[in-house]
């Protein structure tokens, strides 16, 4: 018996190749890698801004309470049936929203973040006189005194136009459905 061994030649080892330096990023594409991820960053800062903002996150019929001073208000959601309720937000936009006559207006400006302007329709309550607030921001509950602002002697919600009497004043807010008559405190 005879055997046949075949001896393959041994396969000829390649060179490694030569480990090619690494092409650095042309200064275009850097440039443009920081510009997107700064605009990234200013929105995620922006949409920070608005999600936790009271003021831009404010419908049209929520009540709010604003208190502080008239340089510096501070707004506060609440529930349109608490004591603090002062105003019921008429019209929510950017700043260029424009206020009725007899709107109060707050305005909201962040140096990153959404400037948003509210229309306010003040809450008064049937009965009670109102006065200004000096120094601070809206009317404010007084007396019924000769030194009263005026007296609130009807208040509707969600009823028509009131009627007022001869020598008042109807104050409508069509947008929340508040209407008033107001007269002299005594």
């Amino acid at each position: 018996m005879s055997t046949t061994e075949s001896v393959s030649p041994a396969p000829q080892q390649q060179p490694a190749p030569a480990e090619q330096p690494q092409k650095k990023p042309s200064v275009l594409k850097r440039i443009l890698t920081y510009v997107v991820g700064l605009i990234v960053a200013a929105g995620a800062i922006y949409a920070f801004n608005y999600f936790t903002s009271d003021v831009a996150q404010a419908k049209v019929g929520e009540c709010a309470s604003i208190t502080g001073t008239s340089t510096k208000p501070e707004y506060k959601p609440v529930d349109c049936g608490a004591a603090e309720a002062m105003y019921s937000v008429a019209q929510a936009g950017g700043t260029d929203v424009v206020c009725g006559d007899n709107y109060d207006e707050y305005t909201q400006t962040q140096r990153r973040g959404p400037k948003t302007k509210l229309c306010l329709a003040p809450v008064f309550a049937e009965g009670k006189c109102y006065s200004e607030n000096i120094g601070g921001v809206g009317l404010k509950a007084v007396e019924c005194t000769e030194s009263a602002g005026f007296k609130v002697t009807k208040a509707g919600k969600d009823a028509a136009e009131p009627q007022c009497a001869e020598g008042e004043t109807a104050l409508v807010y069509p947008e929340v459905k508040l209407n008033y008559c107001t007269g002299a405190p005594a």
